[in-house]
């Protein structure tokens, strides 16, 4: 098997693209047919021949019946009311998001996962953070018609009004591009998590943060030297950012390994080198809301620096006073998160300020203080740039909600691509440092594929993006993504205008 496209820059040419196959290791998927799709730009055949799915299931288990339009949603219609299921309300689902009662809503229908949450083979952390709560994109994103049948024997009730808006059931471009993807994966012999490269990657970053502020950082060269003693700070607050954007990304999707235990360790280095709880940021990763203020097109990315600061302070509040990050319901820990909670907050604190006065007895407190500020400004502030480059940006589709249902009228597949924008495509050195993100859209569609392998599946998601009209940002390079990022800003910061 050759390298990962991460490791070279000559284009992937797939010989899966277009096709789809009626087995794929990839998320399992068993039951895809193969047929000629007529396109929803012509209703000719095309001079290149796309296979693709006449009546594929969706990952939520609902078949799409061929035709423009044609949809057979079944008992998944939100809000259907059947004479054999009992109403739940949305106050009894809320209340149900503890270890003991872990009761989960999806596509309007209420399941009890308490006893299941134990051998769920994705981990029961991920249960347990979803109980009370609404989890139809997160299961339908990673879950199988085979997954769907087990999930109907917890089946309790139905659930009567509406947490959050929802998408319509994923449509002909979403089976689409899921069976070409699944028929790559398998064509290639691929387990998209499988990824030895990461594992190296993630061994040399701690290494040489170990080796940085445990010894160089505080050795008597640098310290001698006032360039030397900046410079290896801003280092290890690049190095940090390789953290959040290795394996603490990685493991919050788990798309590093099959085993949740693996997944909960590498998270554990985002509370011990980062000082933020992981547990905050796998929900502050599902839902996340941004503000925008006058004049911030100059002032935000500056401000950019405090993020890791205020989300350190924050931490404790947002678990145990709020129990709220963001819009999303923070449920009780279990034990061993509130021990890695406290144990990585003392750990980073006293790594990065007391640890120094015993390796360099003398060391002046303005000299800790100043590391620990410039490494963390370092981190805050290229992090901040990287995930806003391909969010919030003035080339992004900000979805609104159909007044009359309350929910959203685009399919969930093609917002993920709309509402972001991708940058440097076949840059190996971008795609390296920025943990594959400036493949925004791809990682959105498919977070439990390995970064290396990312970039592989890029090509299938242009292309059935192209045929299916769904629009797709690539920019050149890092900073025009940044530069969109600032134009919305700026945008934001003016009057509304007249229509």
């Amino acid at each position: 098997m050759s390298l990962p496209l991460l490791l070279s820059t000559k284009p992937l040419s797939s010989p899966a693209l277009g096709e789809t196959s009626d087995s794929s290791s990839f998320y399992n998927e068993s039951d895809v047919q193969s047929s000629r799709l007529t396109t929803p730009d012509s209703d000719e055949d095309r001079d290149e021949p796309l296979k693709s799915v006449r009546e594929a299931p969706s990952t939520d288990g609902i078949r799409l019946r061929s035709g423009k339009g044609a949809r057979d949603v079944g008992s998944a219609v939100v809000g259907e009311r059947s004479p054999h299921l009992t109403d739940i309300t949305l106050e009894q689902l809320r209340a149900a998001n503890t270890k003991g009662k872990a009761w989960v809503a999806i596509r309007g229908k209420v399941y009890n996962l308490t006893k299941f949450a134990a051998r769920h083979p994705g981990g029961a952390d991920i249960i347990l953070m979803g109980a009370g709560k609404d989890v139809t994109a997160l299961f339908e994103i990673s879950h199988t018609v085979k997954e769907e049948k087990t999930l109907s024997k917890f089946l309790v009730g139905r659930l009567v009004g509406q947490d959050v808006p929802a998408f319509p059931v994923p449509d002909n471009f979403s089976t689409t591009l899921k069976a070409r993807v699944a028929a790559y994966f398998k064509a290639q012999g691929i387990d998209p998590k499988y990824s030895p490269f990461s594992f190296v990657r993630y061994a040399i970053t701690v290494a040489l943060m170990i080796g940085i502020m445990g010894y160089l950082q505080w050795s008597s060269m640098v310290i001698s030297s006032t360039s030397a003693f900046f410079g290896v700070a801003v280092l290890y607050g690049f190095l940090q950012v390789e953290v959040a954007v290795s394996f603490v990304h990685d493991a919050s999707h788990g798309s590093i390994s099959h085993n949740p235990a693996v997944w909960k360790g590498l998270l554990a280095f985002h509370d011990l080198l980062i000082g933020a709880s992981s547990v905050l940021w796998t929900y502050q990763h599902v839902v996340s809301h941004h503000s925008f203020y006058k004049l911030q097109h100059f002032y935000a990315p500056f401000i950019y620096v405090l993020l890791g600061t205020s989300v350190r302070l924050m931490d404790p509040i947002r678990a145990y006073v709020e129990k709220k990050r963001g819009p999303v319901t923070v449920n009780p820990f279990t034990w061993d998160q509130h021990v890695v909670f406290w144990g990585g907050k003392a750990f980073f604190f006293a790594t990065r300020l007391v640890l120094p006065f015993y390796l360099a007895p003398g060391l002046s407190l303005w000299k800790v203080l100043a590391a620990y500020i410039i490494s963390d400004f370092t981190f805050s502030f290229t992090f901040g740039l990287i995930s806003q480059a391909s969010h919030v940006t003035d080339n992004a589709v900000f979805p609104t909600i159909n007044p009359e249902t309350g929910n959203l009228d685009i399919d969930w597949m093609r917002l993920q691509i709309e509402a972001a924008q991708d940058y440097s495509h076949g840059s190996i050195i971008t795609t390296f440092l920025v943990g594959a993100l400036n493949y925004q859209a791809v990682h959105h569609l498919f977070p439990q594929v390995a970064q290396p392998y990312v970039p592989e599946i890029a090509p299938i998601v242009v292309q059935t993006a192209k045929e299916f009209g769904v629009k797709y940002v690539i920019r050149d390079n890092m900073w025009d993504a940044i530069g969109g990022h600032l134009g919305l800003l700026k945008l934001m910061s003016e009057p509304p205008h007249d229509l």
